[in-house]
């Protein structure tokens, strides 16, 4: 909220001309930055000193240039007051203080009502960060429990035909998204709850991630938070984010870390685990929230999570593609290659049913077959070029590379089957 706080200062005081502003400094460790404190004398008294900035990322082509300590004295419509703001940050959060001196009276009084509660709702606002792309990253060499710093992501979007995947499979992700994003406001009204939690589940490599960076770009107006597995342990502040900032979009990536059965073997801290089903209900009716987690382990994942609506309201698998969805992976991944359609059945036929992931590797497997060979006036894969690239990914690299590239279910692992 700072950048929204800072923001609202400087238009204030631009404003209204006839003010001054004054940089502080604090001699003794002791002090507190107050207006009675600005009567002190003796050493340890406060001093007029330089303005000290911080430059915080808000994801904008320049940092928002945040004061930390500073004193503006000004006149507005006769009346005479001092705007005092003190930024402190300890081993636990960051606390913004604004304080406002009025001359007693009720004009004066109102006046100071008013400016304050343009600032607060200037920070509730949070402008700088709303609508954007958000982690959380705790910083570096820092004492275990201090505040983490907010990260602006910047996540190229993937467009609807980005995304390869059954008609029917994608229309039920965006009515379980995108559609519910749009009734959100409508079912609060109707007394029905504005949050919903959908679990995406599958094989590594099947699009889960592609389909999260699609709804991101989708879901206008929604604050998108991504936690990845080694963030659990900031859960409580992305929900207050969430929160502050809804509408929102919460992804919890590789949920099954933190979620797997509170009485099974993969269950690695039951206290996260705790805290993410408590996160997860401590919310209101009307906090307009939707959270989507992925797995590639749905099987591990703790009943009270995945088997509870109102924690995961809908399912959907990411199975394997088909082959009219690996043909189009395959036009796809070929770039600018030519490749004949009777190819492009023939590859999709000989491979089975791989991951997406790995057929975007054979088709850059091919095409270095291809330079290899020396075709670089027609630049088109022949069969040959894809033959060579299965046989360095499937039989030469054995079969800890064939699982590595996604590819259990290829020519081999289809034909036990």
């Amino acid at each position: 909220m700072r950048a929204d706080i800072q923001h609202e200062l400087d238009a204030i005081f631009k404003e209204i001309p006839t003010h001054g502003f004054f940089g502080a400094r604090l001699r003794g460790s002791g002090l507190d930055f107050r207006f009675p404190n600005l009567l002190e004398t003796g050493e340890e008294a406060i001093a007029v000193g330089p303005a000290v900035y911080q430059d915080i990322d808000i994801g904008e082509e320049e940092p928002a240039r945040c004061l930390l300590r500073g004193l503006w004295l000004a006149e507005s419509e006769g009346t005479q007051f001092g705007v005092l703001l003190d930024v402190t940050t300890d081993y636990h959060d960051t606390q913004v203080r604004v304080d406002i001196a009025v001359p007693p009276g009720e004009v004066a009084q109102e006046l100071a009502v008013r400016l304050l509660r343009r600032i607060r709702d200037a920070g509730e606002g949070a402008r700088a960060y709303r609508g954007k792309i958000l982690t959380l990253e705790p910083e570096e060499y820092t004492i275990q429990g201090a505040p983490a710093d907010i990260v602006v992501e910047d996540i190229a979007h993937a467009a609807r035909e980005d995304v390869i995947l059954p008609e029917r499979m994608l229309q039920l992700i965006e009515r379980n998204t995108i559609g519910f994003a749009g009734r959100m406001d409508a079912l609060t009204e109707l007394g029905m709850s504005g949050r919903k939690g959908v679990l995406f589940y599958g094989p590594p490599g099947t699009g889960k991630t592609l389909v999260v960076r699609y709804l991101a770009g989708e879901l206008k107006g929604f604050t998108t938070f991504l936690v990845a597995a080694q963030q659990y342990g900031l859960l409580h502040d992305y929900i207050e984010m969430a929160r502050l900032l809804q509408p929102s979009l919460v992804v919890l990536e590789d949920v099954d870390l933190v979620g797997a059965d509170r009485d099974g073997p993969w269950q690695g801290s039951p206290t996260a685990l705790n805290d993410l089903l408590n996160q997860m209900d401590g919310l209101t009716r009307e906090a307009k929230i939707l959270f989507v987690m992925t797995t590639n382990r749905p099987e591990v994942l703790e009943p009270a999570l995945a088997g509870r609506p109102g924690r995961v309201d809908q399912a959907i698998e990411f199975s394997l593609p088909e082959d009219a969805e690996r043909r189009r992976l395959i036009r796809r991944y070929m770039g600018t290659l030519a490749m004949s359609e009777d190819l492009v059945a023939s590859v999709s036929k000989r491979v089975g049913k791989v991951a997406p992931a790995f057929i975007k590797e054979l088709m850059r497997r091919a095409a270095e077959c291809m330079l290899e060979r020396g075709n670089t006036a027609q630049l088109s894969i022949d069969l040959a070029d894809v033959e060579r690239a299965l046989e360095d990914m499937l039989v030469l690299g054995g079969k800890l590379n064939t699982k590595l590239l996604g590819a259990e279910e290829a020519i081999g692992f289809t034909a036990r089957r």
